[in-house]
């Protein structure tokens, strides 16, 4: 009989995969691509780890966008035909930054004095954030984006049209009580003939920077490297059942051969095939395939090679 009781037993999914995209696909991945490039970034600048998010991208008119952005840091940057965008930054995040810079006496400085007194620091941490962006083309797209100026008055980030469209995303940055937005303005003209010629794609980017970086496959190429490897050439095959298991010193063994080629073993797997011959005084092996290919290598040795030629078998 079997053993009855009640056991509770409770489900767990190995993985779970959910994407959640808007209208303008490609954008949100770039800008998800980002969010991971900032946490990095804003944890080996600041020492924090912030939880990062970001919302679907959305597209508005420049007019309707810069009704709505306060007195606050705007950056204006230009992009590669020499038009313009925006990287707004929040002030919750502006003092964060200079949090540990500013006096207790200096909180009663205009947003603009202390923007003016910190200048440079904040300047060279923007462009950091922004250079994350770029990279989040990296096998999409080649876009630089060059910082010109810097203002909080809304009045002069008048870098468009009031009707002209603009790609709008916008990042969020949380960290126990705080909360600020980083939000990035870009002109849809300029990115149109960029992103055309994925708007019928069928397969989607993935969102992990890891599959990119150049440094990963540099990794891959130095532990080739580094790794030791033993190259057998076997020659052929004997087939030892006339010898009734009994061996003696000094007799000879046939080699079998059908094609008469050599196959090279690499970590003892069947790699390569080749002809056995003779080059510069050594003896040598002229790869001619690969074990799976039908065809012959197409690579050209400009090495002197002479082949050995099998006995009748």
């Amino acid at each position: 009989m079997l053993h009855q009781n009640d056991i509770s037993v409770k489900p767990y999914e190995l993985a779970a995969g959910h994407f959640t995209t808007g209208r303008f696909h490609l954008m949100d991945i770039i800008f998800r691509r980002w969010t991971t490039l900032l946490q990095e970034t804003l944890f080996a600048k600041m020492g924090l780890m912030f939880e990062v998010s970001t919302e679907s991208v959305e597209q508005l008119r420049f007019g309707d966008l810069l009704s709505s952005v306060s007195k606050q840091p705007i950056y204006i940057f230009e992009t590669f035909n020499q038009s313009r965008g925006l990287f707004l930054i929040d002030n919750s995040f502006f003092k964060l930054v200079l949090s540990s810079r500013v006096e207790p006496a200096d909180e009663l400085f205009t947003l603009a004095q202390l923007m003016k007194e910190n200048q440079h620091s904040l300047l060279k941490l923007v462009r950091l954030l922004i250079d994350d962006f770029e990279k989040s083309w990296l096998n999409i797209a080649e876009l630089e984006l060059k910082l010109q100026r810097v203002t909080i008055f809304p009045q002069r980030a008048k870098v468009m049209l009031p009707y002209e469209y603009c790609f709008v995303g916008s990042v969020q940055l949380r960290l126990k009580n705080f909360q600020a937005d980083l939000k990035l303005c870009l002109p849809y003209a300029t990115l149109a003939s960029l992103l055309s010629p994925f708007e019928n794609k069928k397969i989607i980017e993935p969102e992990s920077m890891e599959y990119y970086f150049p440094h990963v496959k540099q990794h891959f190429m130095d532990l080739l490297e580094k790794t030791e490897y033993t190259v057998v050439a076997e020659l052929g095959k004997a087939d030892l059942r006339e010898t009734k298991g009994k061996l003696a010193k000094g007799q000879i063994l046939p080699l079998l051969n059908k094609d008469g080629l050599t196959t090279i073993r690499i970590n003892g797997t069947p790699a390569l095939q080749g002809a056995v011959g003779e080059s510069s005084g050594h003896y040598s092996i002229q790869v001619i395939r690969g074990t799976a290919d039908k065809k012959p290598s197409a690579i050209q040795q400009e090495r002197e090679f002479k082949q050995a030629s099998w006995p009748n078998q």
